[in-house]
């Protein structure tokens, strides 16, 4: 299954949500010793885009709370190597050009086989762990009066 647009977005916005808070955390830090920043700031940088590679096979947190995953263009599990080297592609890119190169992928994204340019490079793909909801229910808190009188 295909994992929708915001699904990956949210997915690369919870892992560099959660980088960006330790760099700027431990940008204070370097009062006590002035390499201490850089070193938290490079072990958030593994922390949350390398390291759970190798702990989850293609996902780190960001895809694991969304349910999604990295796979091969056939379906099937991802060498480590693979992965991290679209990682490192797509993440350098990104820095290089000012984030130009995420948007720029993102609208070259397939809408039949979800890959971006990195994916297509390294013949990866993203699925969706989540089965579809065949009969969707109301809202969690229901539906207001207005929502009823309009038939919504």
């Amino acid at each position: 299954m295909i994992p929708s647009f915001e699904k990956r977005v949210r997915a690369f916005a919870i892992d560099t949500s959660g980088v960006t808070l330790f760099v700027i955390l431990s940008s204070f830090l370097g009062v006590y010793w002035r390499p201490l920043p850089w070193l938290i700031s490079g072990l958030a940088f593994l922390g949350f885009y390398i390291i759970p590679y190798a702990i989850s096979q293609g996902q780190t947190f960001g895809k694991r709370i969304q349910k999604i995953k990295v796979v091969d263009i056939e379906g099937g599990p991802v060498p480590l190597w693979r992965v991290l080297a679209r990682e490192i592609f797509k993440l350098g890119l990104s820095f290089i050009t000012f984030g130009l190169y995420l948007v720029i992928a993102f609208f070259a994204m397939s809408e039949k086989t979800s890959q971006t340019i990195h994916d297509k490079i390294f013949k990866t793909k993203l699925i969706d762990l989540q089965q579809p909801n065949k009969y969707k229910s109301d809202p969690i808190l229901g539906k207001s009066e207005s929502m009823k009188k309009r038939g919504m």
